[in-house]
């Protein structure tokens, strides 16, 4: 079942092959839906630990101005796009642009489900912010965000629903491991390619990815996001109280797979290190409920200890491979969020009770299940086609010198941490004046 398709289109739904609740608990949703909106303070920390000191305050407006922006366009266009009455092309709807059209009675509700459907687009677009830090200015992130939160996204999102041609072909994904987070990976791997490694003070190409400055800021950001992100999937089940067993299943599938997925990957980096890591096990807890999203409603408990066990593991592999890749990743967004994502998404043909093939169904699901990860992976990967011009024309990067330095220097109100014993630098960025975005 997909049941985060529930509050969608219901015009069309008795011909789909993915169930419509019959009674939409909007209290429910609603609870869930602001409670899992602390996904913005999470990122928020994160983004402030991932990145050095003097980029601190450049790096969380990243994230709060993406939320304004992603909220603005969702619901201008975006909402419309995945929700509304594709009049049978299913690959994009053709209505219920900001706000027009909007109903609520027992199966639909638009405005609960804008909402709810806002944190998901959230997410998708901290994603790619994450993917942008210390590089890139705020105008041309801001163009993006728009286009990601106002068309990519609600198209992907569309792609799923009742009447979409995934969700037709077959494709299932209970709370947003593929169109969530893999999409919304692909789009941070994309820009940070584009972006190419930060500098360090000297002006130099850094290999590999600077050390955080503040572990702290991003286990406290994943403790956040990691209980945000799990009332987000337990609110995908928009029947709420009147289905008790599949409420208290998915919460407990979920917190399982958190659990083994924090734990896998704080001992695999304690092994090969020899030290313990917060971050390990902070973002390891991400990583399992990312990738339990896709099957939290259908899996039996020890497949959840599973899959947080392959998605622990997942991060710990991506982490050594982006080390050592060219791929400028400060925030480790691929391995927490892009591959546990498609972990999450391939395992609803392996383990779950409806279509896996560990209990007796072939191994027809896998096969659509990867039809819609190459759907996602494509459709992602054309961002590309904005950014490329944006960092063409010198939009979208900022300059070597301001690289260096600092952006909260160049384009925030200064940094946000200053510290006693700090020297100045020899050359100060005010004898450099900042023209504008453009230049």
């Amino acid at each position: 079942m997909n049941h985060l398709t529930g509050v969608g289109d219901v015009l069309n739904a008795a011909s789909s092959s993915t169930p419509v609740p019959s009674n939409i608990d909007s209290t429910w949703v609603l609870i869930t839906s602001f409670s899992a909106l602390l996904t913005i303070l999470g990122f928020a920390f994160i983004s402030s630990g991932a990145v050095r000191y003097k980029s601190v305050q450049s790096a969380v407006i990243t994230v709060l101005l993406g939320a304004v922006i992603t909220i603005l366009f969702f619901w201008l266009s975006g909402y419309g796009f995945a929700f509304g009455d594709d009049k049978g092309n299913k690959f994009i709807g053709l209505s219920r642009f900001a706000g027009a059209g909007y109903g609520v009675d027992a199966s639909r509700d638009d405005y609960t489900n804008l909402i709810f459907q806002s944190v998901g687009a959230i997410i998708v677009s901290s994603l790619f912010g994450l993917g942008t830090l210390e590089r890139s200015r705020f105008f041309s992130v801001s163009v993006c965000l728009a286009v990601i939160s106002g068309f990519l996204y609600p198209t992907a999102l569309h792609w799923v629903q009742p009447t979409g041609w995934l969700s037709k072909f077959g494709f299932i994904d209970f709370a947003g491991s593929s169109y969530i987070h893999f999409f919304g990976g692909v789009t941070a791997l994309v820009v940070s390619i584009f972006l190419k490694e930060r500098r360090d003070q000297a002006g130099n190409v850094h290999p590999g990815i600077f050390p955080h400055h503040s572990p702290i800021n991003i286990g406290y950001g994943s403790i956040i996001l990691s209980v945000a992100t799990l009332i987000f999937i337990n609110g995908a089940n928009q029947e709420g109280k009147t289905d008790k067993y599949e409420q208290g299943l998915i919460a407990v599938n979920t917190l399982i797979a958190a659990t083994f997925s924090a734990l896998t990957s704080f001992v695999a980096q304690y092994l090969k290190t020899q030290k313990t890591s917060l971050i390990a096990i902070a973002r390891g807890s991400v990583a399992g409920i990312v990738a339990i999203s896709a099957i939290a409603n259908d899996v039996r408990i020890w497949e959840s200890a599973l899959t947080g066990t392959l998605a622990g593991l997942v991060y710990i592999v991506l982490i050594l491979v982006i080390k050592r890749s060219h791929v400028d990743d400060p925030a480790y967004t691929l391995a927490t969020h892009l591959g546990p994502g498609l972990l999450g998404t391939l395992l609803v043909g392996v383990l779950t009770l409806s279509n896996g093939f560990v209990t007796g169904h072939g191994f027809k699901q896998f096969g659509l299940q990867l039809v819609g990860v190459l759907a996602f992976l494509g459709w992602g990967l054309l961002i590309a086609l904005f950014v490329i011009p944006l960092k063409g024309t010198g939009v979208f990067k900022i300059n070597p010198f301001q690289e260096s330095k600092g952006i909260d220097t160049s384009y925030a109100e200064g940094e946000a941490i200053q510290f006693i014993d700090e020297q100045p630098e020899p050359t100060l960025l005010s004898s450099t004046p900042k023209k504008g975005i453009f230049q």
